[in-house]
């Protein structure tokens, strides 16, 4: 028997679109996996997913599994819409199992047909013989449908797990994944978000996987910022209902169809200002660490943070003006100027807004903000920026 865990982060976007230009940071609020794979035994064999977040627990006999992903019929394994086919029959076919699976749930539906999706193309690609027990326990604290990259840390969560039982089966021993590891991981996730997820956004698989703050551009060429610390945010519920969420959407659309080329061009600029002052940041980190000088003791570094404030301050400004974000909102980020800190809304139409907190913003001052913006029934939590990709645990 081994049982191992790893873990993925979510992804925060500080600036630019998805999938565009753009500024993404992995964000300290990660998915865990745990792995145990057990002895072979005579009595029946099982896979079990416990998906804790979501409600969604069962065991499937493995037999059940093996008659509809054989070794007579693996050449869909290398296609991966006929793979994805091959896994939404099979689920509908399943009646033999024990647990709790909502088949009208679509969370419930898309987590298991990407379990089964990246199950069966690592298991049969890499040569994994399944002879015995297993079960996959995940959890998030990530909140589903927020654009904090919670899907892709989940496909990315599930694809290392698998990765590295391939890894343990082949005694290839790591304390930690290589390069080339992580971007056959890449490459699975990739195929997963695309094909299960209908989604193309790279953006959240490239943070998840690798972490780190990234600049990405529109042919996912990626900088990486390797020299900045990490950075502490508030993140801020605006208690906005789904409802809500949703006329905020249209009001997006109607926006889009008019006149906001002029609010849009001056997002692209501020967006562009940022990636400078963020690679400006990177520099002088740098030269701090080869000094030995502790961050806070640095008034340039501290006035460039304050300037990147004062960009994500004005890049909310702008979005106010398209009326992409809801009053809540606007007072959580008028909360956060009257301490001189900058906030933005995470996405079009969702409940969160992020505050960028100084290197020198004191424990007390975040306290104080906390208290505040629950005294508004706005509930916050302290999290971090520019930490690392998928890892063991």
């Amino acid at each position: 028997m081994f049982k191992f865990s790893l873990s993925a982060p979510g992804t925060m976007l500080l600036c630019g679109e998805r999938n565009k230009s753009c500024v993404a940071a992995s964000l300290d609020m990660r998915t865990v996996v745990t792995f145990s794979l057990f002895p072979p035994v005579d009595r029946r064999e099982f896979i079990e997913i416990n998906f804790s977040s979501i409600q969604l627990h069962m065991k499937i006999p493995l037999d059940q599994y093996y008659r509809c992903f054989t070794d007579e019929n693996y050449g869909f394994i290398y296609f991966p819409v006929m793979l994805h086919e091959k896994v939404k029959s099979f689920i509908n076919s399943m009646t033999d199992y024990e647990g709790i699976y909502d088949p009208n749930n679509q969370t419930h539906k898309l987590s298991l047909q990407g379990f089964f999706f990246l199950l069966a193309s690592i298991s049969f690609q890499k040569e994994i013989i399944i002879k015995s027990s297993f079960i996959v326990e995940l959890s998030s604290e990530l909140p589903i449908g927020e654009s904090l990259g919670s899907s892709a840390s989940f496909v990315v969560c599930l694809t290392a797990c698998f990765f590295r039982w391939y890894l343990l089966e082949k005694r290839k021993i790591r304390d930690t994944f290589k390069p080339k590891d992580l971007q056959h991981i890449m490459n699975y996730a990739t195929d997963c978000e695309n094909y299960v997820y209908k989604s193309s956004n790279i953006t959240d698989t490239v943070i998840s996987t690798y972490g780190l703050i990234k600049m990405l551009d529109e042919n996912s060429q990626v900088y990486s910022f390797f020299d900045v610390s990490s950075i502490k945010i508030l993140l801020v519920s605006s208690n906005i209902s789904q409802s809500i969420e949703q006329s905020m959407e249209m009001k997006v659309k109607e926006h889009l169809s008019f006149t906001v080329a002029f609010v849009l061009k001056s997002i692209e600029t501020v967006s562009t200002k940022f990636n400078e002052t963020l690679q400006e940041i990177d520099e002088k980190t740098y030269s701090l660490k080869q000094m030995k000088i502790d961050e806070i003791n640095s008034i340039h570094l501290i006035n460039l943070y304050k300037k990147l404030a004062d960009l994500i301050h004005i890049n909310q400004g702008l979005r106010r003006a398209l009326g992409t974000s809801h009053p809540n909102q606007d007072t959580i980020c008028t909360i956060a100027r009257d301490f001189s800190l900058g906030g933005k809304i995470v996405s079009s139409g969702g409940k969160y807004v992020f505050i960028l907190l100084l290197p020198n913003s004191s424990d007390e001052l975040i306290q104080d903000l906390i208290k505040i913006f629950e005294s508004h029934n706005f509930p916050a939590k302290i999290a971090s920026l520019n930490g690392s990709g998928v890892r063991f645990e």
